[in-house]
């Protein structure tokens, strides 16, 4: 039968053997036999493709068991079942020794009439068993008509210990029939059984993550980088709610915050990652929502400690570097042969851009603006960066140098290559915060303190606000400008850039 067929009469019909470790999925069966409702073979052989198919697939299931995410919702649901059937037994138990509410044989024979019907479809294939199941459900209502009503407390103990046992194998046996591994039916079964044996998984699994990360950067446009802080934050919670055996909840979360020793700053931050990925989840993910309340954000509504100090002094921000600070700053480069780092410094210190405007420059970007050489910074952070700065005297000869020695994609600066994350500038970043480390500046000093001079300066040298926006590419925050102006004219800038001490 090696094309799985057999006559029968004048029909044919397809038949399948049945492993010994998938029966448990198809009632403990050895051998699957299905008519194809054909006396001609020749399209039996067609008619039995999609019957074999679908075995396989349930066989693969019965293999392989469903995913871990999905075991996972199961478990937790099975949790709360058996929590709601233990203190429904407990309850009843209760009011009828009360007598509250009395366990009659009217409520064991509803039971047993539901019972006799499972007990047909489980135990099709093993007929002692349904005959011991069934005998002992009898016996236990027999005892029912014999007592006298409402005085045998033990009866009812009996009664509902044999439901326990007897639910316990109807979950079991559906759990395989719905396609789990024998492992996992057996997993979902003793949590069924024993709810308190149960340690919850957070709901932040790779999965998940991996889809909320996505939807992030393609559907909201997020920089990746924006989206790796919100996935690593949620994976620092994943951690503490499962090392703590906790389910996600306002409880604990908050348990959570105050466990980090961080700054407010922080714990706002993981507060935002966290609700992002909520309010993903409760739009896209089913499984979410059947296990949570969606309607209540968890991350909602914490009150946090205010660590901001009032008045907070100047000299605890972000500081500029004085002018002969950032001359010393590039020479000391230039001493210690960090070259790269030293051109990026002079460009910064008599432009204003950004540390990575600067790594991104290219010799194409010398441009020509009404006769003024200057430097076209053509993307940026906002779309008042995209601008044209006039190139300082003092400038000039390098800028004609890194255009002669400019790299192979036409890069001024040279670099070892974006991050993960695109940032060219990432190793000049990193080489400069040495070099202000070696001259003693600490964590208030940053490249960014550059720009800081240079507005300094500008400011210092009466030019007009609308002109120094204009140069260092910020938005001036009124439609008049922002809107409707092209911004300072290219000799407006020249003459503001030329009031710059050299470098």
């Amino acid at each position: 039968m090696a094309d799985n067929l057999i006559l029968k009469g004048s029909t044919w019909h397809v038949r399948l053997e049945l492993p010994s470790d998938v029966r448990h999925a198809f009632g403990n069966r050895r051998k699957l036999t299905k008519s194809l409702k054909t006396g001609n073979k020749a399209e039996a052989h067609i008619r039995k493709l999609p019957v074999l198919a679908d075995w396989k697939s349930i066989i693969s299931k019965a293999r392989n068991g469903i995913s871990e995410e999905e075991l996972e919702n199961e478990l937790h649901l099975q949790k709360r079942v058996g929590e709601a059937l233990d203190g429904f037994f407990e309850s009843t138990l209760l009011k009828h020794v009360r007598g509250e509410r009395i366990f009659t044989k009217k409520d064991a024979l509803s039971f047993i009439k539901i019972f006799d019907s499972d007990i047909s479809i489980i135990f099709k294939n093993d007929p002692k068993d349904a005959k011991d199941w069934r005998l002992r459900f009898y016996e236990l209502g027999s005892r029912f008509y014999d007592q006298q009503e409402g005085k045998n407390t033990d009866l009812v103990v009996d009664f509902l210990k044999a439901t326990e046992e007897f639910l316990a194998i109807k979950n079991k046996f559906f759990s395989k029939k719905s396609g789990y591994s024998e492992t996992q039916a057996n997993q979902i079964t003793d949590v069924f059984s024993e709810p308190s044996t149960y340690s919850p998984k957070s709901p932040f699994t790779a999965q998940r993550l991996d889809a909320f990360a996505k939807h992030q950067v393609e559907i909201k446009g997020l920089a990746q980088k924006t989206v790796d802080t919100f996935t690593s934050k949620l994976k620092v919670l994943k951690n503490y709610l499962e090392s703590n055996g906790l389910e996600l909840s306002f409880e604990s979360y908050q348990q959570f915050l105050d466990s980090l020793n961080v700054s407010t700053k922080t714990k706002k931050n993981h507060i935002h990652a966290g609700s992002s990925f909520h309010k993903w989840a409760s739009k896209y993910d089913k499984d979410y929502k059947s296990r949570y309340d969606t309607r209540d954000n968890p991350f909602l509504g914490h009150e946090l400690p205010n660590d901001k100090k009032a008045g907070k002094k100047k000299e605890e921000k972000r500081l500029a570097f004085k002018i002969e600070e950032v001359k010393k700053l590039y020479e000391f480069a230039i001493s210690k042969r960090k070259h790269q780092v030293a051109y990026a410094i002079k460009i910064a210190g008599l432009t204003g851009c950004r540390i990575e405007e600067v790594c991104r420059l290219k010799k194409s970007h010398i441009v020509a603006e009404n006769g003024i050489q200057s430097l076209y910074v053509e993307e940026g952070k906002t779309d008042a960066s995209i601008r044209k700065i006039p190139i300082h005297s003092s400038l000039k000869l390098l800028v004609e140098q890194l255009v002669k020695n400019a790299d192979s994609d036409g890069y001024l600066i040279h670099t070892s290559g974006g991050n993960k994350y695109g940032i060219r500038s990432d190793s000049i970043s990193k080489a400069f915060g040495r070099i202000k480390k070696e001259l003693g500046y600490d964590a208030r000093y940053v490249f960014h303190s550059i720009r800081k001079t240079v507005i300094t300066s500008l400011q210092h040298n009466d030019v007009k606000p609308l002109v120094i926006a204009s140069i260092v590419g910020h938005e001036t925050g009124t439609v008049t400008f922002d809107i409707y102006s092209e911004g300072a004219s290219a000799k407006q800038k020249y003459n503001a850039i030329i009031g710059l001490p050299a470098i």
